[in-house]
């Protein structure tokens, strides 16, 4: 296992190098300059000289781009290795340990209640196949994953936090209150926008996992010999029937942080989606490419993890 891990992650080094390379082209060939904003009546054009130079991008493309990839690596022992912020002037690696907490925050609460809510609802939907439970599972299901996670988002923040003000409007505390309440109370909203897609696709795949599962001899072996219903479900067939989950468990985690970006910016939870949302209408390089490097480096290491996980939970699976 642990070679087949090294051999990944070594594999990976080319994908990396890919994006980096994407990311900035498109980022440095969109429309538009970081110093436009700066760009008036009371500023020189020698001061708007000065600030390209500042920023480096009067170098040419490849050379901008060798320049900022080898010191993005070096960031556990440079600070300035991804840049200064072309907005605030912080270091860009400050503003985004500051947010990646409170992204993991909406992400870990949206995953657990996926879990928690997907799993269950799969289940009752494999066991009471083509009943009344699996009709309504399933169209739950249907309607759920069809819905956009920004529309679902502003349909819930127009609903229940506009018009019935059950809930915040937004961010993540109210102003003067810190409290863990206040807190899950802010993150309701934002946390059911982003589990209900994920619990529509999850409870599908545990479905059809289960009702796999449940058509096999050995399941048909424990009804045989009288075990009891309970216990033929949860122990001899739950743990084979978790197995894609697992897998699938993997590929959510940057879904998740996708769809953060457009839940947080509903919301304006100042996680790391909002900050890259932001940095791109401020035309941030740095920071954009940042919150980039940092989704590729996550659906690598979540297709890593989806794939070890998937190895240690079925014996068969060797790598």
């Amino acid at each position: 296992m642990a070679t087949y891990v090294v051999r990944r992650l070594i594999q990976a080094i080319p994908i990396l190098i890919g994006i980096s390379v994407i990311a900035f082209v498109i980022v440095n060939l969109a429309p538009g300059s970081p110093v436009d904003r700066f760009r008036s009546g009371r500023v020189s054009p020698a001061v708007i000289e000065n600030l390209i130079r500042l920023y480096g991008l009067d170098k040419p493309l490849p050379e901008q781009f060798i320049k900022w990839f080898t010191a993005f690596w070096t960031f556990p022992f440079n600070v300035a290795a991804w840049g200064y912020s072309f907005v605030d002037g912080r270091p860009v690696t400050e503003k985004i340990y500051e947010r990646i907490p409170l992204t993991l925050e909406l992400m870990g609460t949206a995953l657990l209640v996926t879990m928690v809510v997907a799993i269950p609802l799969g289940i009752l939907s494999a066991v009471k196949q083509y009943s009344w439970a699996d009709k309504v599972v399933t169209m739950f299901s249907t309607i759920g994953y069809a819905m956009p996670s920004f529309w679902l988002g502003l349909m819930l923040l127009y609903v229940f936090a506009f018009n019935l003000k059950l809930f915040p409007l937004y961010g993540r505390h109210t102003p003067g209150n810190d409290s863990f309440g206040d807190l899950v109370w802010h993150l309701v909203l934002p946390v059911t926008s982003l589990a209900i897609q994920q619990i529509a696709g999850w409870s599908r795949y545990m479905r059809s996992s289960m009702l796999e599962v449940l058509h096999q001899d050995y399941m048909r072996t424990a009804k045989a010999k009288g075990l009891a219903s309970g216990r033929i479900l949860f122990r001899h067939g739950l743990r084979n029937g978790l197995i894609p989950i697992i897998t699938l468990l993997g590929l959510t985690i940057p879904s998740l942080l996708g769809g953060a970006a457009i839940t947080e910016s509903v919301f304006s939870w100042p996680g790391l989606g909002y900050l890259g949302v932001q940095s791109v209408t401020t035309r941030d390089y740095p920071v954009v490419l940042a919150v980039v490097m940092i989704g590729g480096l996550m659906v690598i290491l979540g297709n890593l993890l989806a794939d070890v996980l998937y190895g240690v939970v079925d014996p068969r699976i060797k790598y």
